[in-house]
């Protein structure tokens, strides 16, 4: 079942936000789908992928309907008709936000343009567009087709668009100890990736390495970081869930 919560909205944007504001790129090697590769890898197969976006807006001065031209817009071109989301909107002292969401059975789409705090005295205003999809991997759905559409649909907003992907799978059952670490290593080795951290509990464990298959990375500290990958069990419905994003996961694992 798709799992489509929204609980840490402001959260989420700014993780994407602060993260991806240190985004780079490198010259292209073969990208092959090097994502969909490691989830292989693991023993489990991409059933779920989301892709997230963020561009800043043209002017920090939009007015309400502005904001929900923007956003309205934005569903159109991602082919949801106006019956299909809702339109919400919030206003306080401190922000202004603007918000469409569908949610379909195998698809879930959000739109959010927003004037937020900004600067390095947070006295400011910044605005910014983020749109997230969430949706069942299937084989008449390109995951990299999607994720280039958004990537023009932004465009068109803003000059530099940030976009993260993120692919997930499971596994039946938990798993044993030590299986975690090997699942999540064959995954890295199978893109010829180094991992430059981790970390492991009980209830989860999450790596985070780097690899050339990817143009994209992020500068963090000194180290260069494009793939992360992680692994949670769920006593609910017993599995092993396999979350692999690149650069980073920005969504719940």
């Amino acid at each position: 079942m798709m799992n489509f919560r929204f609980k840490f909205v402001f959260a989420i944007i700014f993780l994407v936000i602060f993260f991806l504001g240190i985004m780079r790129t490198m010259p292209a090697a073969g990208y092959g789908e090097p994502l969909s590769v490691a989830m292989e890898a693991t023993g489990a197969k991409v059933e779920e992928f989301s892709i997230n976006a963020w561009v800043k807006l043209p002017s920090d001065k939009l007015s309400d309907e502005q904001l929900q031209d923007i956003v309205q817009e934005v569903m159109s071109q991602l082919g949801v008709e106006s019956y299909n989301y809702q339109l919400t909107s919030r206003k306080t002292p401190k922000y202004n936000i603007v918000q469409a969401r569908a949610i379909c059975p195998a698809f879930h789409a959000q739109a959010i343009a927003q004037i937020i705090p900004g600067g390095i005295s947070r006295q400011e205003e910044e605005g910014y567009l983020v749109v997230n999809i969430e949706a069942k991997a299937e084989e008449n759905l390109s995951i990299n087709d999607m994720k280039k559409k958004i990537y023009v649909i932004t465009k068109k907003i803003g000059p530099s668009p940030q976009i993260t992907t993120c692919l997930i799978g499971w596994l039946d059952g938990k798993l044993r100890a030590g299986e975690w670490h090997k699942a999540l290593s064959d995954a890295f080795m199978a893109i010829d990736a180094n991992i430059v951290d981790k970390l492991n509990s009980e209830q989860f464990a999450s790596y985070t390495g780097f690899t050339s298959e990817i143009a994209e990375w992020l500068q963090v500290g000194d180290k260069k970081i494009n793939v992360n990958m992680a692994m949670r069990y769920s006593q609910y419905d017993n599995r092993t869930y396999v979350t692999i994003g690149s650069p980073i996961i920005t969504r719940e694992y």
